[in-house]
């Protein structure tokens, strides 16, 4: 199973690129490049446009799309695995893990996508996995002008799993995500206190 880390987003809220903050001692998108990497056997980025980080260890996939957001990361990676299921997640959500991934490669059984549906915020299409089905899905709805993963969920068998079945699992923690700088200070206080 390939995994693609989004990092073609622009960081507005930061105020400067969050794949590049440091964090365990590497950038944030280098720590998980690693870390699903020696899960899974390989990894991809997902960028804006080509050259944007130097990385180790993983491809560097062009939106075929560009400037339409995360669904790209889905056709990009399709077009560049010949598996038939892959990992999405993204840069911004440091605490992820290869044992969650691997739950919910598990769960997908037969469905097109299995994604975390977790109370106010919705669900989250960004720590995900999907099947090489939601590909063509994906380059519809970005074809058509739509952004969202709703425009891809709805013509999908999408499996949505609820907390409670992902007992065992701090998704609180795990999907913590950083998009400001008071949110990149929690987080890596919270890393701290988990050494």
């Amino acid at each position: 199973m390939l995994t693609v880390i989004l990092v073609g987003g622009a960081s507005r809220r930061m105020g400067r690129d969050k794949a590049l903050l440091e964090y365990n001692g590497e950038t944030m998108v280098q720590t998980l490049i690693d870390r699903y990497a020696a899960a899974f056997g390989e990894a991809a980025v997902s960028v804006n446009r080509a050259g944007r980080f130097r990385v180790r260890g993983a491809a560097e996939l062009v939106d075929p799309f560009p400037d339409c957001g995360p669904l790209n990361g889905i056709i990009a990676g399709f077009d560049y695995t010949q598996d038939d299921m892959l990992f999405l997640t993204a840069t911004d959500i440091p605490h992820g893990t290869p044992e969650l991934a691997s739950r919910l490669a598990e769960m997908c059984g037969e469905h097109d996508a299995c994604v975390i549906q977790s109370g106010p915020k919705g669900v989250e299409p960004l720590f995900a996995v999907y099947r090489r089905s939601c590909r063509e899905a994906a380059a519809e709805a970005l074809s058509s002008g739509r952004r969202s993963f709703r425009a891809v969920f709805d013509k999908l068998n999408v499996r949505f799993v609820t907390p409670e079945e992902l007992d065992g699992f701090d998704l609180d923690y795990i999907l913590d995500n950083v998009n400001t700088p008071e949110e990149y200070e929690k987080i890596l206080r919270s890393a701290r206190d988990a050494e």
